[in-house]
């Protein structure tokens, strides 16, 4: 059956349209379904002013163009010749394994893009495209271009590699349903990681009203070496020729180790002798601290692994109980760190490499224990809100990927979508109630 003859008369060739069970549809490629598009050089109204969308322009995690500079035509880059309108696709074609796609939004329309792009219109009488977006999404169409790829230190593939592959074709009006069922998907896990971010900045917030700026001291407190509020010690380095394999235990490294959290896809193991291991086991409470990489990031540790370690990229920091608080010496860092790196407030530079002499002369104001008492309790509240929100985020993230899946395979059928989208949005609904609950603590 002609593919184009099918999506316009809005035929279903098997299935039961909205109701009913798995559906068949015609394949063919992304070109198909597009019309043509434009190249435009901005640099023959060299006084005109155009919005300029490069490859970094685009948020890889979110699909979202995050800014496009004003230029005039005159400062032009000679690689900023593709026209673009509202709804378009834009597809990098340089390295894509990193996936960067968005749509272009409404004000962007008529503005000039990277030829770096492949840029998809589609054809209103074929294609959806919000539809054409989401299959750009999908590990199908990634791996089909990564199968393509040329050069070592510029992985890119063509436009037409773009535009060749190939995607199911359902009709218009099935197009938009599954566009739709996506965007809701789409839009609870943006929910939930802009409530993520949201929370991260009312806790921020809420250090600097309580202690003021730790750079600037501005409140006065006294400032303390760091060795004189905890007991700090780097891990274990790691040495091939020492491991036998016969003590394997799991430990951290820095990449495990983000701001305020620990990322544990993937944690390695080495051999932890038993006399070795009082010394560098994790307890809940420690403070893990980045030496290099982007130093001072730190965690505090509470236990999500039963036994773990740690190497020698981290200090541990256990606090002495009647000096301080582990989580006003968290943000402590976080606020010293956000200047462009951890700053030594000694001698107003940034720390380039953490090393544990540094650390434990570094200078730290150090408010009344009392106060950072009651700023670590609005911290673990909202930390046992957060880690609710991460385990949520994850099912979401999943209901996402599985939706995507059945999308265009044909099994997004209404009796699916009943049975996981209302968890979902019932998850969220929950989400705000914990989120909103930070909000009233911090005020």
């Amino acid at each position: 059956m002609n593919p184009e003859r099918y999506i316009a008369s809005g035929m279903e060739i098997v299935g039961q349209g909205n109701g009913g069970g798995e559906m068949k549809w015609p394949s063919t490629t992304l070109g198909q379904l597009c019309l043509p598009t434009e190249q435009r050089d901005p640099t023959a109204s060299p006084d005109k002013p155009f919005r300029y969308i490069d490859i970094s322009a685009i948020d890889k995690d979110a699909k979202r163009i995050t800014f496009a500079p004003l230029l005039l035509g005159a400062e032009a880059p000679s690689r900023a010749r593709k026209a673009v309108r509202a709804g378009d696709v834009l597809v990098s074609t340089v390295r894509p394994n990193l996936n960067a796609v968005a749509l272009v939004p409404d004000e962007l329309d008529g503005e000039v893009a990277s030829t770096g792009f492949c840029v998809l219109r589609a054809n209103p009488k074929l294609a959806d495209a919000k539809f054409i977006f989401y299959r750009c999404l999908t590990p199908q169409f990634v791996s089909t271009l990564v199968t393509q790829m040329r050069g070592a230190n510029y992985p890119a593939v063509s436009d037409m590699a773009v535009k060749r592959s190939y995607t199911p074709a359902p009709a218009l009006k099935e197009q938009r349903r599954i566009a739709e069922l996506l965007g809701q998907a789409d839009r609870l896990r943006r929910q939930r990681a802009e409530a993520d971010t949201l929370a991260d900045r009312i806790l921020q917030a809420l250090f600097r009203k309580m202690f003021g700026d730790p750079a600037a001291n501005d409140k006065g407190w006294p400032a303390v070496r760091f060795e004189e509020i905890a007991e700090t010690r780097l891990g274990k380095m790691l040495d091939a020729k020492q491991q036998t394999g016969e003590h394997r235990r799991p430990y951290l490294r820095n990449l495990n180790v983000q701001w305020a959290r620990f990322d544990l896809s993937s944690v390695l193991e080495m051999d932890f002798p038993p006399e070795q291991r009082e010394e560098f086991l994790l307890r809940k409470g420690d403070l893990l601290i980045c030496e290099g990489g982007e130093v001072g990031r730190s965690a505090i540790w509470d236990g999500q692994l039963p036994e773990c370690y740690f190497q020698k990229a981290l200090h541990r920091v256990r606090p002495k109980a009647d000096k301080c608080a582990a989580e006003y010496v968290l943000y402590l860092l976080w606020a010293l760190a956000k200047r462009g790196g951890l700053m030594d407030l000694n001698a107003k530079a940034t720390i380039p490499h953490l090393t544990g002499v540094q650390l434990a002369a570094l200078q730290i104001p150090l408010p009344p224990v009392d106060l950072q008492r009651a700023f670590a309790r609005i911290v673990q509240r909202a930390s046992a809100v957060t880690q609710r929100r991460v385990a949520s985020g994850g099912n979401l993230e999943a209901l996402f990927r599985t939706m995507l899946h059945r999308a265009f395979t044909g099994q997004l059928t209404a009796k699916w979508r009943e049975g996981h989208l209302k968890e979902s949005l019932a998850e969220m609904e929950r989400q705000a109630r914990f989120l909103h609950a930070v909000k009233t603590e911090t005020n």
